[in-house]
């Protein structure tokens, strides 16, 4: 098999064993990654197993193109039972950085682990082989400390995965976080503590087999030339609409491995005084401005999402629980007698250690918060729920893409178990592109001719490229979501692919073609069907979704608040317009904006019908699954 490194460990906590099993008939059907991750996972859990039951399985998986040197081949799919979603159900994330490539040199595609072992552990991976290790030294410690000791143990070249002590304590909103200052959402870092898994540590020196090394440099050098100039500099939105962007310069490129494209990963100098390594949202979810505090020192905002990620905590939980903190705050629904917490210190490095200190050790109001928004319920006054901020979600942060604005968002945001930024970019790439253009002509390549011949490319009609119309928004679902789908069980990264625009193509569109292109050369398979993957994926990830439960097709449809509250634009931004594409050359200022019912009802169906679905119930039909080759999922 070119590659597939062709073998997954089994890591058996309860009774300590390890074996193997092969990859080739999961990836003959499901390719790696998200896609193999999720066969497992309908093969092995049930929908009454807990997150937290030793029954659950976490499961690590790599795609055919990880380590390659194929451009954004970076990423190690995870996926299993989330203590986040509501109720608990099947989730996925994944992790850049070097993790996924190290697996790969080490030996293995991926990592399946079952049961719970009697104490603390941690997994040893090295050029194919694999031992259970006692981890009583690193339990206790947070993320940096761990993945520092695990250095000191095997050299500074290996890569990890670890938990802070937020995992130990089944901190439902714990992530597991990677070398390189990756993480995984989910709660994925609470599963790994409920299986008193501390860590894996992962060394390998293999090379990866390819079939066609020199056309795989060729696309390598191809996919750079399109990507230049994409991501020239990139502020944290909420840093520019508080009109504090002149704090962050961008000095510096931060590459995943082997990767030399441009993306939101940088190095960061704040101020010209602190600078390290960021990215995008974790940057700014704790900004003292925001709680009247201009005065704090450089190093709170500079420190916080180094923080988030040591205590090993998701920053957008975190962003929705400080913003509805302060409201409850100022309203006196929460005081800070109830909470334990200095509510009026916060802004302040003072207040984010207590935070983080109470919901780690789950102490007083701390073990509130550490179940994460979804489930404080009546553990809290109506008045203190009713201050929710608007994005509160299970797992990530709702309606930041509000299909008020972009009516395909409905579709994307809904269909899934989690909220899933990789499938709202597309559209917030290329329309973000058009804006730019639009405010300042010759800025961005991506005029309105251009938008709409991406559109008819990427999303399957012009239609598409008009935001505001229900027209082609169905299509432009499904072929993200195929899309999606296909390149995160491929391994790539979701800033690798697809690139949509260039500066550097005479009719500035990417190529459509691109994954087709290295899946050959890297694994000397025909590409042409690798779309039909894509449907596969997402059928079963439906499957899976409707044996646990999912209620459709009223799960399917947006909140109900975007059909019956205009849209108010974007906090901290007031009242500015916000301009998108419509019919024509014409700009839409959607502030205001409201779905309506009938309208999304008839798309909805539009939908079922093009995924071969049942109109009314949104369930598979069984052809669809036969043409699939996924009938055998069904008794």
């Amino acid at each position: 098999m070119f590659g597939w490194m062709g073998k997954i460990l089994l890591i058996d906590l309860s009774n300590l064993k390890i074996s193997q099993f092969s990859s080739q008939p999961y990836a003959e059907q499901f390719l790696g990654g998200r896609g193999i991750a999720a066969k497992i996972y309908w093969e092995n859990v049930r929908p009454e197993t807990p997150a937290f039951d030793p029954e659950n399985r976490l499961i690590f998986m790599t795609g055919p193109l990880v380590g390659t040197g194929a451009q954004g081949a970076t990423q190690l799919s995870v996926v299993g039972k989330s203590p986040m979603t509501l109720p608990e159900g099947y989730c996925y994330g994944s992790f850049g950085g070097y993790a996924g490539a190290e697996l790969k040199k080490a030996g293995f595609d991926g990592i399946v682990v079952e049961g719970r072992a009697p104490k603390p552990v941690y997994l040893w991976v090295h050029n194919g082989e694999a031992e259970i290790r006692d981890a009583s030294a690193l339990w206790g410690e947070n993320g940096y400390r761990s993945g520092e000791m695990l250095r000191q143990a095997y050299g500074d070249k290996i890569q990890y995965i670890t938990i802070g002590v937020s995992g130990e304590n089944l901190v439902r909103t714990a992530n597991a976080l990677a070398s390189f200052n990756c993480t995984v959402c989910a709660g994925f870092g609470a599963v790994m503590g409920s299986k008193n898994l501390k860590a894996i540590a992962i060394a390998g020196s293999a090379e990866i087999p390819v079939a066609d090394p020199q056309r795989l440099q060729e696309l390598v050098r191809q996919t750079i030339k399109l990507n230049k100039g994409l991501m020239k500099a990139f502020i944290p939105p909420r840093f520019l609409d508080t009109r504090h962007g002149h704090l962050l310069e961008v000095t510096g490129k931060n590459h995943c491995y082997k990767c030399g494209l441009e993306c939101i990963r940088g190095i960061y100098s704040y101020n010209h005084q602190l600078s390290g390594s960021g990215k995008c949202q974790s940057m700014e979810y704790y900004l003292p401005w925001l709680h009247g505090r201009e005065d704090e020192p450089l190093e709170t905002i500079f420190y916080a999402p180094i923080m988030v990620n040591d205590y090993c905590l998701d920053s957008q939980e975190l962003q929705n629980m400080i913003d509805w903190l302060w409201a409850c705050y100022q309203s006196g629904d929460l005081t800070e007698e109830e909470t334990g917490l200095p509510l009026s210190r916060m802004g302040t490095m003072e207040f984010l250690k207590k935070l983080f200190h109470d919901i780690v050790y789950r102490q007083g109001f701390g073990d509130v918060l550490a179940d994460g928004m979804v489930r404080i319920g009546d553990r809290v006054s109506a008045k203190a729920r009713a201050l929710f901020p608007y994005t509160v979600a299970p797992i990530g942060m709702k309606d930041q893409a509000s299909p008020r604005t972009y009516i395909v968002n409905g579709l994307l945001s809904y269909m899934e178990p989690r909220l899933h930024q990789n499938l709202m970019h597309e559209h917030i790439v290329a329309v973000g592109g058009w804006m730019h253009n639009r405010m300042e002509p010759g800025s961005t390549p991506v005029t309105t001719e251009v938008l709409r011949n991406l559109a008819r490319t990427f999303w399957g009609s012009e239609a598409a490229a008009d935001v505001t119309s229900y027209e082609g928004k169905a299509l432009a679902a499904k072929t993200v979501q195929n899309r999606t789908c296909l390149k995160e069980s491929l391994g790539l990264c979701d800033f690798a692919s697809p690139t949509l625009y260039s500066y550097n193509t005479p009719d500035h569109l990417g190529d459509p073609e691109l994954e087709a292109k290295l899946f050959n050369a890297v694994t000397g398979i025909d590409g042409k069907e690798l779309a039909r993957y894509g449907e596969r994926i997402f059928n079963l990830q439906r499957l899976i979704l409707l044996r646990e439960g999912r209620r459709v097709p009223e799960a399917d449809y947006p909140s109900d608040r975007n059909f019956t509250e205009p849209y108010p634009g974007m906090p901290h931004v007031g009242n500015r317009p916000m301009l998108v594409p419509g019919p024509g050359d014409t700009a839409i200022n959607v502030i205001g904006n409201v779905l309506n019912r009938e309208k999304y009802t008839g798309l909805l169906k539009e939908y079922y019908r093009l995924r071969g679905w049942d109109e009314e119930t949104g369930r598979p039909l069984p052809e669809t699954l036969a043409a699939l080759k996924l009938d055998d999922l069904i008794s």
